[in-house]
């Protein structure tokens, strides 16, 4: 095999960032299941290793949000390293490395990586690897683990991907053919087969009634980034797998399943009624995995393996629980209470959730004043904290522990590398330890505001900023401006701007 190892290595990554990589919210998606978290409380140093770093900016956030952590980065393409290792300088990083280097390698010989992390994390590799390249990031992870260490895990999984796995291999077909400098028109031009294959919606074809979501994909695929396609299919090892699948591989390296980062998803009292009872009655955990993925048809699943557990009783759960810090988060008051989970839409009592947020709206609590003001039971307000979390009406408060005078450093570096066509979306938000998305549109918006301009002057610097960089604006500038003025106290309050 060559160096990628059947990896499309021809282009690089998109520079994504993901809320559920971060250490306060892996501890507390494994409190929710009664695992005492690596750290015993928020600011405690810890060390992190990204297994599959890709560009590196989500990486580069955590570690500019974690002052007190020790991050690093591993990647197998050098053009992600060189990214990454200069993202970090430009950003002023001193607690994070980036390291070229292949899983194999590392898994037959871990070196320093052994036995030295809290956490470590594959976000999007398992099944788009090659088999042995697979189990050797099991083993590495495994490795890499200190006992009582977190390894979150996400991957494309069945059933939900059955339908995109004929687009994956008719793309796949035409991309050998064609090569990889016409790869991304190789998986357009599979699209636009299959999609003729379906027949019409008066008169579908066998595939389409076999595979009835199999058009609604398909006709995403034109919008979609070429990057992400190739990312997403162009690869050998593409490969979604039943949960169980999974489990069992790990499972052999001494990586238990715990819980699911997806923090609905560890209340099955959330599933339909239709299908709660079935998999309620299962009592072996992975059993009850596979039906409740059959159930929702799930597609992907971001999955928390612990190297050792280590539970706790009632009180200590209930004493853990307790030190966590709450805050709101850019969340505009609503009078209905209704999430998108993978389990379908969830509705809550109004008064409730109302009553979490009135508490934190006097500023940021922890989960044990909230309970205690709230007089909710436990699991009760555990639930509504984690849909509120899932929703992004509440984040986790870091106050305490941020070096706010680094993230305005880190901030102002990515405004500039943004200005200059990085394509960039997020911005640190050093209160709540993670992220927020901030667009090209708000980055020339605030340079105009800086400027001292307004009302129409700051529309017309918008217009002429984005002509000058080739691009457009998709209707009228008046309704951006608003929003982007209504959006900065919540912004300023939460340490993204000054």
């Amino acid at each position: 095999m060559p160096w990628d190892h059947g990896y499309f290595s021809s282009s690089s990554y998109t520079a994504g960032v993901y809320r559920e990589l971060a250490p306060a919210w892996l501890d507390f998606a494994a409190l929710l299941k009664g695992h005492q978290p690596p750290r015993s409380h928020e600011g405690e140093a810890f060390a992190y290793l990204e297994l599959g770093s890709g560009m590196g900016l989500g990486l580069c956030l955590l570690a500019a949000a974690y002052p007190e952590g020790r991050f690093t980065g591993i990647d197998f393409q050098p053009d992600h390293i060189v990214h990454s290792r200069r993202l970090a300088q430009q950003l002023g990083l001193s607690n994070i490395q980036f390291q070229e280097a292949d899983f194999l390698r590392l898994a037959s010989d871990p070196g320093s990586l052994a036995a030295a992390h809290h956490y470590v994390v594959a976000h999007g590799i398992a099944t788009w690897i090659t088999a042995p390249i697979q189990q050797a990031l099991l083993q590495l992870a495994a490795a890499a683990l200190n006992p009582g260490g977190i390894f979150y895990c996400s991957y494309n999984t069945f059933p939900g991907w059955l339908g995109a796995s004929a687009f994956q291999h008719l793309g796949e077909l035409l991309r050998q053919r064609q090569g990889d400098a016409s790869a991304a028109q190789a998986f357009q031009q599979a699209a636009a087969s299959l999609t003729s294959l379906l027949g019409s919606e008066e008169s579908p074809s066998a595939l389409a009634l076999a595979q009835p979501a199999l058009r609604r994909r398909l006709a995403q695929i034109p919008t979609q980034s070429p990057a992400y396609l190739l990312q997403e299919y162009a690869n050998q090892g593409w490969q979604p797998l039943y949960v169980a699948e999974l489990h069992q591989r790990c499972a052999a390296h001494k990586l238990r399943f715990h819980a699911s980062a997806t923090l609905p998803e560890n209340f099955l009292e959330l599933l339909p009624a239709n299908v709660r009872s079935v998999v309620q009655a299962a009592t072996d955990p992975t059993l009850r995995q596979s039906l409740q993925d059959l159930a929702i048809n799930q597609s992907f699943r971001r999955d928390l393996f612990l190297r050792g557990v280590a539970s706790s009783t009632d009180s200590e759960l209930r004493q853990r629980l307790g030190l966590i810090n709450l805050r709101l988060q850019e969340a505009p008051a609503t009078e209905t209470i209704s999430f998108e989970t993978s389990f379908g839409q969830v509705s809550g009592v109004p008064e409730r959730y109302q009553q979490v947020e009135a508490c934190l709206a006097q500023g940021p609590r922890s989960f044990g004043q909230v309970l205690e003001d709230t007089q909710l039971k436990l699991a009760e307000l555990a639930k509504i904290v984690s849909l509120l979390l899932h929703a992004g009406r509440l984040g986790f408060d870091r106050c305490a522990c941020a070096d706010f005078e680094r993230a305005r450093h880190v901030n102002e570096q990515l405004l500039t590398l943004i200005r200059s066509g990085r394509s960039y979306a997020n911005l640190l938000a050093p209160a709540s330890g993670s992220s927020v998305g901030f667009s090209l549109v708000e980055v020339l918006l605030l340079e105009g505001q800086r400027r001292q301009l307004g009302g129409r002057e700051l529309e017309q610097h918008l217009l002429d900023a984005l002509k000058a960089m080739g691009r457009s604006l998709k209707g009228e500038p008046a309704p951006l401006l608003s929003a982007f003025s209504e959006r900065q106290p919540r912004l300023q309050a939460l340490g993204v701007l000054p």
